[in-house]
């Protein structure tokens, strides 16, 4: 499960670091795509802008020129002759209409049309409001759009009674959009003539629609939503005199939006232009790299979840075959030790290089651990309940059980370990034999096999033997061992022979019963005067002897033999009666006063000393 949640995250991360290259990546190409299109918008309309102030400087010539014409005629003629050559060139100047006028819109055409024009007469009242030449547009009584170029007269001109005072050229708005820009980007671009303050004096054949009925440019800010530059950086363009370009969303189309200034002062040309038009081809290239990155990518995570998954099942099936290899071996071991269950209690496997051990309950219907696990909770788990019985200084059940330790003293394949143990709280006690069953090549111990025997009868019969049956202090026959061991391991210890002094008046007083609670008591109090690693001994009748493990000086010894009298000639209260004995004490010390044997007789023989001198001063009491 923590398997799976780990893919499950890291195809997420996958996935969101590479929708986050590609976010990055189509960022960057829409850019670059914005930028290299708007500086060929820019180009094209400085093309467009050039044209358009050719076009409106060869219609101020033709009306100048016209108006010097007329300002010089003399007879009626003359004007008809003029009007005549305006008729003329009307298919190789693409106008609509070329006439004089007056503020009553009255009007002339050159060919002869003459009449009032109430949709014309918005510009014929700017022009006279303004009295200077004017371009402007409006829409004919038929509804097509006109752009008109108008100027006053500089003489006045009576034609059949009527006076006119300005002349003026219309045409078509298709016309000149054909003339200034030739319906660039297949006619989906608006070209408009702007103000610095934003008002459009001209829109020339708008195919959009964006700026429809609207007067000024900069309220188209106000329903569209800025991708690239805004509405501010045009207003800023326009008003300084310079190019710059900008892009936005209106009612989900992208559109380019260039200004470019033009010759004449306070009038800017504004390109409005869908951008697919523009770099559509751009823009399909670069959907397709990043269709084509998003199907690498998805590749990409599916490789590496496919890898990941393929490692799990690896690792499944290595665990499977880990979990029939150890059964296998778990029957091997099982029928090898078959045989064995009649004789030992209990036995674990424990691999030393894993830490872990297989164990099993031969005796008790109850285990005493659980049947695998790691070797070190077992470990200290033995170290808590149990303690090793060795004469070695400073032996610990959990030093002699550890791995480190097996591997030190189990170097040959016929070497062995055994370790004595008790319980610490029960009278229970076990014989652990460590036997090696597999190596490394290099010679260490690998695998190991521990085997539990149960020895609390034959230490109980050993306790039998070595103990006073009277008292519970070790006997005779262990005092000599526990000699011989000392000596053998030249561990330096003093000897006390200890004999009661006045004891066999009470037996005779008081009678054997009486005799044997007195000794008991002695044998306590001897307890309380020794430590735990020292040992008391009842030698036979009132006879103990004391073994003190410890390189005692003279003064040390001395202080140790006046405690033991203190201890034992106290009075002792036994049912109402204080019974009261001496000690005599002689004591000895190995290796200064020389051998075990020595050591014992030179004990003795200063305790028989101490005796007689007691019975000296008991007899002179006497006399006295």
């Amino acid at each position: 499960m923590k398997k799976r949640s780990s893919i499950a995250l890291l195809t997420a991360l996958l996935a969101i670091v590479f929708a986050a290259g590609i976010g990055v990546y189509s960022n960057y190409i829409g850019m670059q795509i914005y930028e290299e299109s708007s500086n060929h918008l820019l180009e094209s309309y400085a093309q467009i802008s050039k044209t358009f102030t050719l076009f409106v400087q060869r219609n101020w010539v033709v009306l100048s020129q016209w108006d010097s014409l007329m300002k010089n005629v003399q007879e009626d003629a003359d004007i008809d002759s003029i009007r005549s050559d305006a008729q003329n060139n009307k298919l190789l100047w693409h106008y609509s209409d070329f006439y004089l006028f007056n503020e009553s819109t009255q009007y002339l055409t050159v060919d002869g049309r003459k009449g009032s024009a109430d949709s014309i007469n918005g510009v014929f009242q700017e022009m006279y409001s303004k009295g200077e030449p004017i371009v402007s547009t409006y829409t004919a009584t038929y509804g097509v759009p006109k752009i008109t170029f108008a100027m006053p007269l500089s003489r006045n001109i009576t034609l059949d009674g009527v006076t006119y005072t300005g002349i003026a050229v219309s045409y078509d708005t298709d016309v000149v959009d054909d003339l200034v820009d030739g319906s660039m980007y297949g006619g989906q671009s608006d070209c408009y003539v702007v103000r610095s303050n934003g008002d459009i004096v001209l829109e020339l054949e708008p195919q959009t629609e964006l700026c429809e009925g609207m007067t000024n440019l900069y309220d188209l800010s106000d329903h569209v939503d800025w991708k690239y530059g805004s509405m501010d950086d045009i207003r800023d363009c326009i008003q300084l005199g310079k190019s710059g370009s900008a892009q936005f969303t209106c009612d989900g189309v992208r559109n380019y939006l260039v200004a470019i200034p033009t010759a004449f002062s306070d009038w800017s040309l504004v390109g409005v232009i869908q951008t697919d038009e523009v770099d559509g081809a751009m823009l399909s290239v670069q959907q397709s790299t990043i269709i084509a990155l998003g199907a690498l990518c998805i590749f990409a995570v599916i490789i590496v979840v496919l890898a990941l998954g393929m490692e799990d099942q690896l690792r499944l099936r290595r665990e499977e075959e880990e979990r029939l290899s150890l059964e296998r071996e778990k029957m091997q071991s099982d029928r090898l030790l078959q045989s064995m269950s009649r004789i030992v209690d209990r036995y674990s496997i424990v691999n030393l290089d894993t830490d872990r051990y297989r164990y099993r309950e031969l005796r008790v219907s109850e285990p005493l651990y659980p049947a695998s696990g790691r070797y070190s909770d077992m470990v200290e788990t033995i170290s808590r309940r149990y303690v090793a019985l060795t004469e070695t200084e400073n032996a610990k059940l959990s030093r002699l059980i550890t791995p480190e330790y097996l591997r030190s003293v189990l170097r040959k394949p016929t070497d062995n370990l055994k370790i004595e143990y008790c319980s610490r709280t029960e009278n229970a006690y076990m014989v652990l034999t460590v036997i090696p069953v597999e190596w490394h090549a290099d010679g260490t111990v690998a695998v190991v096999m521990q085997v539990v025997q149960d020895i609390g009868q034959k230490v109980e019969l050993e306790n039998m033997a070595n103990t006073d049956s009277l008292t519970g202090l070790f006997n005779e026959r262990y005092f000599s061992r526990v000699l011989n061991i000392c000596e053998a391991k030249k561990l330096p210890f003093v000897l006390y022979y200890l004999d009661l002094d006045r004891f066999k008046p009470v037996n005779d007083t008081y009678g054997h019963a009486m005799g044997d609670r007195l000794l008991k008591e002695i044998s306590a109090r001897l307890l309380r005067c020794i430590r735990s690693r020292d040992y008391a001994f009842r030698i036979g009748g009132d006879e103990f002897a004391l073994i003190v493990s410890a390189d005692m000086d003279e003064e040390q010894r001395s202080r140790m033999a006046e405690r033991i009298r203190t201890m034992l000639s106290a009075p002792i209260v036994i049912e109402g009666k204080a019974l009261s004995v001496g000690v005599s004490c002689g004591c000895a010390c190995y290796p200064e006063d020389g051998d075990a044997s020595q050591v014992r007789i030179t004990a003795d023989s200063r305790m028989y000393a101490e005796k007689q001198h007691h019975h000296a001063d008991d007899r002179t009491e006497e006399q006295s």
